[in-house]
């Protein structure tokens, strides 16, 4: 069973056999917690118009009707960068429970790079277990994963947490083929499948909160598993952490 709020066209609720999976309405989202190298090249000031550009947009047009056995519903948005960007959300819901979306992204002429593009999740922490078909097992980013096998995988969500001395971005996943976000084994959860790669970053926490917190020892007890699912998220870059950008190649620019 799925519902959507007619107002603001999201995703509220998510539920299997009567069982709630989402905490909180599904949003576009097109941030990361800054990295120690994203301060040292400006990252925050120079791509800060992104960071509440998903949790600020407005809807603009909410259309949805039947196809045979499935449902299509459309959610169109602008969002609040300067010049304004549009987005597109499409879901084809099928009869047998299964989401598939699209998301379209627009920006306005003139925007700085894209921290990642995509969805995100906040599920009940009892589903506290994570197994994916991807890169790992350790964490891997799109310029830092040739040394991370493609695999199966598996482990509990507060263990992709990496404990760098000041909260940050950590625990990504590349080349994601699929992966299931579950309580413990027992296989109930949500299942993400790629078309035919994804990213998938699963934590305790949202970027928000990592980034409020300069110890890891003041991050709030976490009631959630939050997962942020990506077509993609740029580089975290390294050559140096006192100015050095991420390579182009491995940004989002916003011309396309």
């Amino acid at each position: 069973s799925l519902q959507f709020n007619t107002t603001d066209g999201y995703l509220t609720s998510i539920q299997n056999k009567g069982n709630e999976l989402l905490l909180e309405p599904v949003r576009p989202n097109f941030w990361r917690a800054v990295t120690d190298n994203d301060l040292g090249n400006k990252h925050p000031e120079r791509c800060g118009i992104w960071k509440t550009a998903g949790a600020n947009s407005t809807l603009t047009s909410f259309e949805w009707h039947k196809d045979n056995g499935d449902v299509i519903v459309q959610a169109s948005y602008q969002l609040p960068t300067e010049p304004v960007s549009s987005l597109l959300l499409d879901y084809k819901i099928g009869s047998d429970g299964s989401i598939e979306v699209f998301e379209e992204l627009t920006p306005g002429t003139d925007l700085p790079e894209i921290p990642e593009i995509g969805l995100m999740f906040i599920l009940d922490n009892r589903h506290d277990t994570i197994s994916w078909y991807g890169r790992g097992p350790h964490e891997n980013y799109w310029d830092r994963k040739t040394g991370a096998r493609l695999g199966y995988f598996s482990g509990r969500i507060q263990d992709q947490f990496v404990p760098y001395i000041r909260p940050q971005e950590c625990g990504n996943k590349t080349d994601v083929r699929f992966a299931n976000i579950t309580q413990g084994t027992d296989g109930s959860g949500l299942r993400v499948d790629g078309n035919p790669v994804l990213e998938l970053n699963a934590l305790p926490w949202t970027p928000a909160e990592l980034e409020a917190n300069d110890h890891i020892y003041k991050l709030p007890a976490s009631n959630k598993t939050v997962v942020r699912v990506n077509y993609k998220q740029m580089g975290v870059g390294g050559d140096d952490s006192w100015g050095a950008p991420t390579h182009a190649e491995f940004t989002l620019p916003a011309n396309q």
